[in-house]
């Protein structure tokens, strides 16, 4: 059952709103959450449980903890069960995926990623899809990484960019290329390196071309996310006439009294 501090599923419209042609990215602020600790993380598995308290440090485990128990929530809302009865498992790569009898949606997709105290939740309709986030770090060595890491035409475009421009651009490739990798289901394992990113720069929105090969992946599509300032985000869906509605967890999830 749904703990007290949390919206019924059932007066929740935004799971309603879901269709093929619409993707919805959760946005979770995390630090919103704490407070509901304890009753979030009755709701996760033993293994998740498990996996949360072999993090080193305690800040750690709570954002493990709370990411992964609002995942359960927000898939629980659309297969209208409680969160507590998903069972996941893991694909080729280790993707995540749903498991289990109850099918209330056809093909219901997810990604989840967090980095410090934001947490993103994609979630699509008979599509794969994968999702990225990340705060912006000053200082970083965004030129040697992107050297190492990304696509050549990509690393040029960072290097030749302004001091104040080159967080940026590299953030913005790093989530939408991982996003891409991750709604593939290949992972970083794939690297980094073997697609280059075209973005439109009026739409926010790239293409995606083989580094190998020099052909266009039609499949899919990125698009970056505005969801914070000093925070990057990308969601990569399977093919293409897709729009996003971002949602509010906290404002659409927990009650307010």
């Amino acid at each position: 059952m749904m703990p007290p501090e949390l919206v019924p599923a059932s007066d929740v419209q935004a799971f309603d709103r879901l269709t093929s042609q619409t993707i919805h990215v959760w946005c979770g602020d995390l630090v919103r959450w704490n407070p509901h600790l304890h009753s979030l993380r009755a709701l996760l598995s033993d293994g998740e449980r498990a996996r949360a308290a072999r993090f080193l440090f305690d800040e750690d485990r709570t954002r493990f903890t709370l990411s992964h128990a609002l995942l359960r929530v927000i898939l629980a809302g659309y297969r209208k069960v409680a969160p507590e009865q998903l069972r996941f498992e893991a694909g080729p790569y280790g993707k995540p995926m749903l498991r289990g009898a109850v099918e209330r949606l056809p093909s219901l997709q997810f990604s989840l990623s967090h980095s410090g105290a934001m947490a993103l939740v994609a979630v699509a309709k008979e599509r794969a899809v994968g999702v990225d986030v990340e705060y912006h770090r000053p200082g970083a060595e965004q030129v040697k990484l992107a050297t190492r890491f990304f696509a050549t035409s990509e690393a040029r475009q960072i290097e030749a960019a302004s001091e104040a421009d080159r967080d940026r651009l590299f953030y913005r490739f790093w989530t939408a290329k991982e996003a891409y990798l991750k709604g593939r289901g290949v992972g970083l394992a794939n690297g980094l390196d073997t697609c280059e990113l075209l973005f439109d720069e009026a739409s926010s929105s790239a293409r995606v071309r083989s580094t190998e090969s020099g052909a266009f992946d039609g499949d899919w599509s990125v698009q970056t996310l505005r969801v914070g300032e000093g925070i990057a985000a990308a969601v990569a869906v399977e093919g293409q006439g897709w729009n996003v509605e971002l949602l509010d967890a906290f404002k659409e999830l927990a009650c307010s009294g």
